[in-house]
């Protein structure tokens, strides 16, 4: 079921960021819809990531010791990225916020969404 949803998370970010940050190309700047495809991007990364670790991970010995290093080099590596761009100042915050909160937004669905059919069963 997990990988489902996950598979589900990944088709319906591809179908609303993309088109979004199409959309706000005719509207705004480049830079704006550039940065709403990076905050999508970097959130769909970062869960992916997260949830590879959990599942990979997760009921072995080691789970809690692997999964925070993971999580702490995935940050890091978002810190860093983040860094290059706004040095060479490609950030825009508003629409890199925007990029997270969709898809944080679809996984928050979507996991209620599992959550309601598993407690039906």
């Amino acid at each position: 079921m997990i990988p489902q949803m996950i598979q589900r998370i990944t088709k319906q970010s591809l179908i609303v960021i993309p088109p979004l940050a199409v959309v706000a190309f005719f509207f705004t700047e480049l830079l704006f819809s550039v940065n709403l495809f990076i905050g999508g991007a970097i959130s769909l990364f970062s869960f992916r990531a997260m949830a590879w670790a959990v599942r990979n991970f997760l009921g072995t010995q080691v789970a809690q010791a692997v999964i925070m290093g993971i999580s702490v080099a995935k940050i890091l590596l978002i810190f860093v990225f983040l860094v290059i761009l706004a040095y060479f100042r490609l950030i825009k915050a508003v629409p890199l916020l925007a990029g997270f909160t969709l898809v944080l937004a679809i996984v928050i669905k979507e996991a209620l969404i599992t959550a309601k059919k598993a407690s039906r069963t």
